[in-house]
């Protein structure tokens, strides 16, 4: 068994950052929309309606602010034959998926990911997928995965008798 190394408190601080930069953002139209209606048409409305117009889209961004948590969470294991993924704080989730049964790999990446060298692997097979988040160095991550699957099918077959 090998646990693999995640990115908490990096992805932890782009979480952070990210859900800042977009109630910003609803702070910058509520700015924007004061002054255009204020300014352009010589109107001034009042604070409750500009607020109630922001409130849905605010407190859309705030439903995105568990993910803050999400990678302090994370414990990845690969095994011979399979890789399991634990993760969630109130919710525990324990997704774990044979090599044999990987169909297709897919390699995201955030920007902060690109700078410090850890991205989400999600691994497909027909009943489903397993996801590592967060995880350090993912195309070695993948390739060893691969040739842990390739070995595995071998064994597999030489059991079978099958070539």
């Amino acid at each position: 068994m090998h646990k693999l190394k995640t990115s908490k408190v990096r992805r932890t601080i782009e979480a952070v950052v990210g859900i800042s930069l977009e109630l910003l953002s609803i702070y910058f139209v509520y700015l924007t929309f004061n002054w255009t209606v204020s300014s352009v048409l010589n109107e001034n409305l009042s604070e409750e309606t500009l607020l109630s117009l922001l409130l849905l889209p605010t407190l859309y961004v705030l439903r995105e602010a568990g993910h803050i948590f999400d990678p302090l969470s994370v414990k990845v294991e690969i095994n011979r034959d399979r890789v399991s993924v634990t993760r969630g704080i109130c919710t525990r989730i324990q997704d774990t998926l044979e090599y044999k049964n990987i169909e297709n790999t897919e390699i995201t990446t955030t920007l902060l990911g690109k700078i410090c060298d850890y991205s989400t692997i999600r691994f497909y097979s027909p009943g489903g997928n397993v996801e590592i988040p967060y995880v350090y160095k993912a195309k070695k991550i993948v390739v060893m995965v691969e040739k842990l699957k390739k070995i595995k099918l071998d064994l597999d077959n030489e059991a079978t008798g099958l070539d």
